[in-house]
């Protein structure tokens, strides 16, 4: 292959004896010294290996066959990059090692032993033969031939377990198109699932700066079990599935008409899906990923947590149905009377409007109820949390460009109710005309530095910055603003 260079200089420890424990095993070496290796790691170590340490999980085993030396690396492995092609046109795959403290520090994997161990490309039954499923079906319709194969391979772990994990890669669209590109092409590239972060063992070459894997023998990743709710609205509608995404908590899950019972969506979702204010309740394990963000001109690598789809439950409230009505009633509203609304849009973006005016325009058109003033300048990235609660401590308030301008009984209050933005707090004017007006000529960067005195002259009180729990906002919020909060809230 071309890959391997002269080894590296690793002292081996020859093993004399092995002792195996409930957490670990030890590992008596021929000088007396003990060393403790995980137990599944222990069942592949023989007497008269040489055994290497290198991190506190990466291990190197060195045994001799008819008088040739193979090497074993177990580590924990991080962000497992895209298959590339070597010299020789061998797809290799570069896993780090972010724990070893000495060389190698990397492990490169070969195309064969990812087909063999991930795809069972290796001459035995295809991934849809392990469900017993055909390779049109459907992501819904899988997932009932994978529970009924673990109805009928109860009572044998090691099948039950090659079928979770032929479903856990067909259910997932990328490594789906990938295996089918593997079936059709043995030269095609193989992905390596879910993108690494855990624990392997491969059998292999040592070279001077890397491992390079030719056969897996185990992988086990790193995972964690989580339930909580993810809204709707940041939900990607597709022909088959919903796609869940949480930028800030960075989690990701996928789910099926099966899982979502009585729930039934199409494309068209799409364009009004930020309407929707329900929740889709999600218990789950999630397995680590990676995924790069373009961050001031630098791509940086983020690590995402992404359920299992064997693993994966979830439920929808009673009430979604009414929440969907709602959303699609608005969309249609605002296309119905898009030449009142495109005025009042042009309108605040020069000069603040109480919502008084707005909604008195629309009776006087005859708009529905359901179409609220609010709704002329709510972009899709907005969360009502924080419109509806400073709605209710207000007297009233007013639309400006993408802010809303709540008064409150003892301050002015400047909110965009999204992500990033900063909650700006200012005094109760006493001619509020004049401060709208002063208010229209400024922006927030000129308020939050007081350049040519604008944050005197409006009487900027400060800003109240969000977090994860927006009940500490509302409290921080309402002890600037002079009034009482929620024993709760200021507790949470």
């Amino acid at each position: 292959m071309g890959t391997a260079t002269a080894t590296p200089a690793i002292e081996f420890s020859p093993v004399w004896a092995t002792r195996s424990g409930r957490d670990s095993c030890t590992c008596v070496h021929e000088d007396g010294r003990e060393s403790q290796v995980p137990p599944f790691l222990g069942r592949h170590i023989q007497v008269g290996d040489g055994l290497a340490q290198f991190g506190p999980t990466e291990f190197l085993i060195q045994r001799s066959v008819n008088g040739r030396k193979i090497h074993m690396l177990h580590a924990s492995v991080g962000y497992a990059a895209q298959p590339k092609q070597s010299k020789n046109g061998e797809w290799l795959v570069r896993a780090e090692l972010p724990t070893a403290a000495a060389a190698p520090k990397a492990l490169l994997i070969t195309g064969d032993a990812l087909r063999s161990y991930f795809y069972l490309l290796d001459g035995s039954a295809s991934l849809y033969q392990v469900l017993g499923c055909q390779s049109d079906t459907d992501a819904g319709a899988m997932r009932v031939s994978w529970r009924l194969r673990n109805l009928e391979l109860a009572g044998t772990p090691r099948e039950t377990s090659r079928a979770e994990r032929a479903f856990n890669v067909l259910a997932n669209p990328d490594l789906r198109r990938c295996y089918d590109a593997l079936r059709a092409d043995e030269d095609a590239p193989p992905l390596f699932p879910y993108g690494g972060f855990g624990s392997i063992l491969v059998a292999g070459d040592l070279a001077d700066d890397a491992f390079f894997g030719h056969r897996i023998l185990a992988y086990r990743p790193d995972v964690r079990q989580r339930r909580f709710s993810l809204l709707l609205r940041q939900c990607e509608f597709l022909a088959d599935r919903v796609v869940c995404r949480d930028p800030h908590r960075h989690v990701e899950a996928s789910f099926d008409a099966n899982l979502l019972s009585g729930f039934r969506w199409d494309l068209t979702w799409n364009q009004w899906k930020h309407w929707l204010k329900s929740r889709v309740e999600v218990d789950a394990t999630f397995v680590y990923t990676g995924k790069y963000q373009l961050r001031d001109g630098e791509w940086i690598l983020r690590r995402w947590l992404s359920a299992l789809p064997s693993r994966t439950k979830a439920r929808i409230p009673e009430a979604v149905h009414a929440d969907v009505d709602s959303a699609r009633a608005i969309h249609r509203l605002l296309g119905e009377h898009a030449d009142v609304v495109e005025r009042v849009r042009a309108l605040i973006e020069t000069e603040p409007v109480e919502y008084k005016l707005v909604q008195k325009w629309f009776d006087e058109l005859g708009v529905s109820v359901q179409l609220k003033p609010q709704h002329v300048s709510w972009q899709p990235d907005y969360d009502v949390y924080y419109f509806d609660e400073l709605g209710r401590h207000a007297t009233t308030w007013y639309l400006f460009r993408r802010e809303f301008l709540f008064v409150l009984p003892h301050v002015l209050v400047s909110e965009v109710p999204e992500s990033g933005h900063a909650t700006y707090v200012f005094a109760k004017p006493e001619n509020m005309e004049a401060f709208l007006t002063r208010y229209a000529t400024a922006t927030r960067e000129d308020i939050r530095h007081n350049r040519s005195n604008r944050g005197g002259e409006l009487g900027f009180v400060g800003r109240v910055l969000r977090g994860r729990r927006k009940k500490r906002w509302l409290a921080n919020l309402l002890k600037l603003a002079g009034e009482k909060a929620d024993y709760v809230e200021s507790l949470e």
